[in-house]
């Protein structure tokens, strides 16, 4: 566990050299135009957008591989909703590859009332139809599925054609030097301790957790917000601690000898008894068991001990879930490395988009800055509090001050620690809609370092002919 609250797992050090540019694995002093913490969704939309923007990247990432939860969390599905052009190119590259991409539809199957949706790929089902979930009946939404590891390789390869991002895995974000308002120079250590100086003219948090604009003290928000701060009719009188609810996805496998799951030692009293299945091209499931912890266990109890609570849940789900007829056949094959966290901490931007915005959606906003669009319902998954979920009318838009932590002039944050309320967040954090903010961080901090100004003054309307977003629907 590092100084702020983020497990760094251990493995053998490795540095990635995509392109011409080389990370010395001996440490020391590195520069580049733009600095990107964290090699998720939103950091991967971030290093594409600024690449090919023209700036040179260094990309930090504290796991083996790039695309967070979507890859080390098992979260490897896109769920209904908008995307841009990075995802659809993502999609396009993996449905070039064997057995790394499909689109599913929900599945009915025999044993009666089960504990579990099951969506299996869908033959004839295009990426077009996945792009949808507001005003769509349920019965026809559909989402797409992919191979982690393709994924990866996929993402990695369309920076490696840039020749202009340094990738720099198993290393993890320690500390930040900062000068009026300015963030000046970031520490970075790696798994073997070697540690690495990075100076540039921009920096874009995409950690997850707000990691970097915690370290430099931005304002940040935490759990719910009361009614009286931002007006919301769903949310509570007083403001709370719930966070929305922690997971922890397994694979499983056809075999022809199952093996029987063994219960945990010690036992668990109790576990969620219900599952979201998604079915992966070739033929394995992932097995997402919803809510496992409430999100506050982050905080309460730390990374590494959250963790190995949900392992040992892990056990006792798929014990119970490898009874059912629908999983005859199947044993566990894999736990995910990584915790699916669906919420943390939350900075407060030059903008916050609230339920207000979501519900006003595209047609009524009145942001001149808008740069992503999503519609995913608003949905707090459990963990105690009072529940929030609501399917939407229409899709709505997150500006780019959204993406400005207010006060600081060479600061980004894209990732789902961006300036959401408590309820927006609970829409706004799909791997899709992190994926768009990224990029638009991404052009934005181009655009930002080349011009030499502070990130908040780039032409907007600049940036969005850049993204290609499409006029407001008024």
């Amino acid at each position: 566990m590092n100084a702020h609250g983020v497990c760094c797992w251990m493995f053998p050090f490795v540095v990635t050299c995509v392109g011409s540019r080389f990370v010395a694995a001996e440490g020391g002093e590195l520069r580049a135009d733009v600095c990107i913490v964290g090699g998720g969704s939103g950091g991967v939309g971030a290093a594409i957008g600024a690449t090919r923007a023209g700036a040179d990247v260094i990309l930090i990432e504290r796991q083996s591989q790039l695309g967070g939860t979507s890859t080390s969390a098992y979260v490897c599905n896109w769920e209904p909703g908008p995307g841009n052009a990075v995802a659809r190119e993502i999609y396009d590259r993996l449905a070039k590859m064997p057995n790394a991409v499909g689109i599913v539809s929900h599945h009915k199957c025999e044993g009666g009332r089960r504990p579990f949706g099951l969506w299996l790929v869908t033959p004839g089902l295009t990426y077009e139809e996945t792009l949808r979930r507001a005003g769509v009946n349920r019965t026809k939404w559909r989402a797409m599925v992919f191979e982690p590891a393709a994924f990866c390789k996929v993402v990695s390869d369309m920076l490696t054609e840039t020749g202009k991002c340094r990738i720099m895995l198993r290393t993890r974000f320690v500390e930040a030097q900062t000068e009026d308002k300015r963030v000046a120079s970031i520490k970075a250590v790696s798994d073997d301790g070697a540690t690495y100086h990075i100076r540039a003219r921009v920096y874009i948090d995409c950690t997850g957790g707000a990691h970097l604009c915690r370290a430099v003290r931005c304002q940040t928000m935490l759990g719910p917000e009361s009614a009286e701060r931002f007006g919301e009719q769903s949310a509570p009188d007083q403001p709370g601690k719930t966070l929305n609810a922690i997971s922890l996805c397994y694979r499983i496998r056809k075999s022809d000898h199952p093996v029987r799951q063994a219960p945990p030692q010690p036992p668990v009293k109790r576990w969620p008894k219900t599952a979201h299945v998604s079915g992966l091209p070739n033929g394995d499931r992932i097995v997402n068991p919803l809510p496992m912890l409430p999100g506050r266990a982050l905080i309460d109890l730390g990374y590494d001990e959250a963790l190995a609570r949900c392992r040992r849940i892990v056990q006792a789900h798929w014990r119970w879930l490898q009874a059912h007829p629908a999983f005859e056949g199947y044993e566990l094959h894999s736990v995910a490395p990584m915790l699916g966290i669906r919420e943390s901490y939350r900075v407060v931007g030059e903008y916050v988009l609230t339920q207000h915005d979501l519900l006003a959606g595209i047609k009524k906003q009145r942001h001149p800055d808008l740069i992503a669009i999503a519609d995913h319902s608003m949905d707090v998954h459990g963990a105690g509090g009072r529940r929030v979920h609501g399917e939407l009318a229409g899709p709505y838009g997150i500006p780019y001050r959204c993406l400005v932590p207010k006060g600081w002039s060479n600061l980004l944050v894209a990732c789902r620690g961006a300036s959401f309320s408590h309820i927006a967040a609970s829409s706004c954090r799909l791997s899709r809609t992190m994926i768009s903010l990224g990029h638009a961080a991404g052009v934005g901090a181009a655009m930002a370092a080349k011009a030499g100004v502070p990130v908040r003054q780039i032409d907007v309307p600049a940036l969005q002919r850049k993204l290609d977003m499409p006029p407001p629907e008024r």
